[in-house]
C-alpha cells in the first residue's frame, strides 16, 4: 500500500474522528497472543476436559502405588479419592479455575474490541452519507 493511501485513510479516520483500524488491529493482534491459549483450552473445543482427565489419570496411578506400598488393597473408591487430594491435582485444578477467569476477563475485551470496530465501520458509513448529503 502506497504512503499516499496511509495518509489518505489516515485523513478520513481523523475527520470522521474515528479510531485507527490498524491501532485496533494492533491491539487484537497483542490480546490474541495471551488468549489464543487460554482459549485453546477454555473455549469451544477446548482440550480442558481432555488435560483435566489426563491428569486424573496420572494422579491415580500415583495413588494406587501409594496404597500398594502401604501393603492395602485398593479400591476405586479409595484410588479416586486419594487422587483427588493430591497436591499436583489440587495446584492444577487451581490453575486452571484463575486461567478460566483470565480467558473470560480475555474474551470480554475481545468482544469489546471487535465492537469498537463494527461501531468504526458504522461511523463512517454515517461520516460518508453526511458529506454525500451535504453535497
Amino acid at each position: 500500500m502506497s504512503a499516499a493511501v496511509v495518509l489518505d485513510r489516515q485523513g478520513l479516520e481523523d475527520r470522521a474522528s474515528v479510531e485507527s483500524l490498524e491501532a485496533l488491529h494492533h491491539e487484537r493482534r497483542i490480546l490474541m497472543r495471551t488468549l489464543a491459549p487460554l482459549k485453546a483450552l477454555h473455549g469451544p473445543f477446548g482440550l480442558w476436559d481432555a488435560k483435566r482427565k489426563q491428569m486424573s489419570r496420572a494422579c491415580m496411578v500415583r495413588a494406587r502405588m501409594a496404597i500398594i506400598a502401604r501393603h492395602e488393597k485398593p479400591t476405586e473408591a479409595m484410588v479416586e479419592a486419594e487422587a483427588l487430594c493430591d497436591p499436583q491435582f489440587v495446584a492444577f485444578m487451581d490453575q486452571a479455575e484463575r486461567d478460566r477467569i483470565e480467558y473470560l476477563c480475555q474474551q470480554t475485551q475481545l468482544d469489546e474490541l471487535e465492537e469498537r470496530i463494527r461501531s468504526r465501520e458504522i461511523a463512517l458509513q454515517a461520516y460518508n452519507s453526511e458529506l454525500r448529503l451535504a453535497r
